[in-house]
């Protein structure tokens, strides 16, 4: 990627790999509400230093983006595809649509593609309405899926409109989804659904009445795409099963290392386990908290190597280290909602979370020099910001840093890698693809 900076992205100097809580003058992030608006955030330093904290306040804006849909925003994704820097917007009616990021400055989304999936893969009327669990942007495509484990993976075409579009089914019950940052892997997990990692080629090659089929094969057995799943954990003190509940889970990596995984999951248990699929089925490490109230609601990976971000379904967050199963790093006071988003933005020590308050805060991590005698990080990280956006947030992302910018390069790389990886997949009918293009038009029932 050309080493000048987007116009996106501020200039700053991060200075030394030691994270020492934020460090640049402005930062900018994207929000999604319940309401369907879609927010540009704008963090600015304010220059007034907390007499009780080691962190920089700073002052928060938000301009809403204008938008022809009204619906509910369940997921936002950042990526680049097709050679353009995306995002795109899953919306509650079982739309999405993707926008270049160009004219996103000056508050102006310009739309490339959009769809709606089909009444039969995802219902909007009644009690048993669909939502989305996940939704990536990666060099191979947009990927995202609903809790019937209903997955799609749609294809831009460079310079135009056109799309390409590929299914697969996998169990149903899922409560999150994600695609490694190449989108070569995927994974799921939800309710009586343990943790499984797919390879995305094999699992969107395989026609859909194939996959259907399969669905529902014995716990032991793999699917054909499947390369790895988990073993429930071991029974509790009374020796009965312990039920599975996932709420969320994160790759910890930060790059996509291949075959090979490193992943934390969080239930409605309260507990945080994380795995490794080249060490067995089994949880290597397990983190538990008897301050935890309803159990997890988010995890996401942190700021430092082996940190850990944990929210409950209270008002709490910690920073833990996956590899220490006992006290937190540190935790955060003053959030007085639920958590239902978090997002780090590692090169300046800040991390973003959207809360059932209706609040976007801004958060500082703990500084590197607070430790004990022992080395650990202890006490608290700072609210530096916030900001009433008048819905409770349901997705946030971070549009400036460094750490994005090396992203974007990371992506860059990734699509010249995977740039003929999908001619071998069979392409939608010429029924579904008109879909594609024409949402209006009369969809055919299966």
């Amino acid at each position: 990627m050309d080493s000048e900076a987007s116009p996106l992205l501020p200039s700053n100097n991060p200075g030394s790999g030691q994270v020492q809580g934020p460090t640049l003058n402005t930062s900018m992030w994207l929000s999604a509400d319940n309401n369907g608006a879609v927010k540009l955030v704008n963090a600015r330093n304010i220059e007034e230093n907390d007499a009780k904290s080691s962190s920089i306040k700073y002052t928060l804006d938000a301009q809403i983006i204008p938008s022809t849909s009204s619906r509910s925003v369940q997921k936002l994704a950042i990526g680049t595809h097709a050679g353009k820097d995306l995002v795109a917007i899953a919306r509650a009616d079982g739309s999405t649509s993707v926008h270049t990021t160009e004219n996103l400055r000056s508050g102006e989304l310009v739309t490339v593609s959009q769809w709606r999936e089909s009444i039969k893969r995802f219902k909007t009327d009644g009690s048993n309405e669909d939502n989305w669990v996940g939704l990536n942007i990666h060099p191979l495509g947009i990927v995202q899926s609903n809790q019937r484990g209903q997955a799609r993976l749609t294809a831009l075409e460079k310079d135009t409109s056109e799309v390409s579009a590929f299914h697969c089914n996998v169990p149903v019950n899922l409560r999150h989804f994600a695609a490694t940052s190449t989108g070569r892997h995927f994974a799921y997990a939800g309710t009586e659904v343990n943790l499984s990692v797919w390879d995305s080629e094999r699992a969107f090659r395989a026609s859909e009445s194939s996959n259907g089929e399969k669905r529902r094969r014995a716990e032991k057995d793999l699917f054909p795409a499947e390369l790895w799943r988990a073993k429930n954990v071991a029974n509790d003190n009374l020796d009965l099963r312990q039920p599975v509940n996932i709420s969320s889970f994160t790759f910890l990596s930060r790059e996509d290392t291949g075959a090979h995984h490193s992943i934390a999951v969080g239930n409605t248990l309260g507990a945080v386990h994380r795995y490794d699929t080249r060490r067995g089925k089994k949880p290597v490490s397990t983190w538990q908290d008897a301050r935890m109230s309803g159990g997890v609601s988010v995890v996401e990976r942190g700021i430092r190597e082996h940190e850990l971000y944990v929210a409950d379904c209270a008002t709490q967050l910690w920073a833990i280290d996956m590899r220490k199963a006992k006290e937190p790093l540190y935790s955060y006071k003053g959030i007085s909602g639920k958590i239902t988003s978090i997002t780090a933005c590692q090169s300046g020590g800040y991390i973003a979370a959207g809360s059932l308050d209706r609040y976007f805060r801004l958060l500082s991590s703990a500084p590197a020099n607070q430790t004990s005698e022992k080395g650990d990080l202890m006490g608290h990280g700072d609210v530096v910001g916030k900001l009433y956006i008048t819905a409770p947030p349901t997705a946030i992302l971070p549009l400036s840093g460094p750490d994005v910018e090396i992203a974007k390069e990371k992506h860059h790389e990734d699509s010249q890698m995977d740039e003929d990886a999908w001619e071998e997949l069979q392409q939608v009918s010429s029924e579904e693809d008109e879909e594609v293009r024409n949402p209006k038009k009369k969809r055919r029932r299966d």
